[in-house]
């Protein structure tokens, strides 16, 4: 079951970058690597990816492999709102937030 942990700082850029851009969505994507973010562009300054473990292209020999164990071997995305993760940033005692991926659901937790 894939997880990803992103700090407080990590989801505050996250909902300024997709602020910034104007959406009220984030998202969750298998394709080139497995990850989290949100994308304007091609360019790495239209993006602001955080990718789960040993599945980032960039820097992950496997991860092409280690995305499809993970996920599967189709290609997705899911677009989320992006309110979970501005309510959790309204607590200043909230640390980070862990999203877990499985076959049939999405979720998200945030921890102190």
């Amino acid at each position: 079951m894939p997880q990803i942990t992103l700090s407080r700082s990590q989801v505050e850029s996250l909902v300024a970058f997709c602020d910034a851009a104007k959406s009220e969505k984030f998202f969750i994507a298998k394709d080139h690597g497995a990850y989290v973010g949100y994308s304007t562009g091609p360019k790495p300054e239209q993006q602001c990816l955080f990718y789960f473990k040993g599945c980032n292209p960039a820097v992950d020999a496997e991860f092409y492999e280690n995305a499809r164990r993970g996920f599967g071997g189709d290609d997705f995305g899911e677009r989320l709102s992006l309110t979970g993760h501005k309510e959790t940033l309204a607590n200043a005692d909230c640390k980070s937030v862990r999203i877990t991926v499985t076959p049939r659901s999405i979720r998200i937790d945030a921890f102190a």
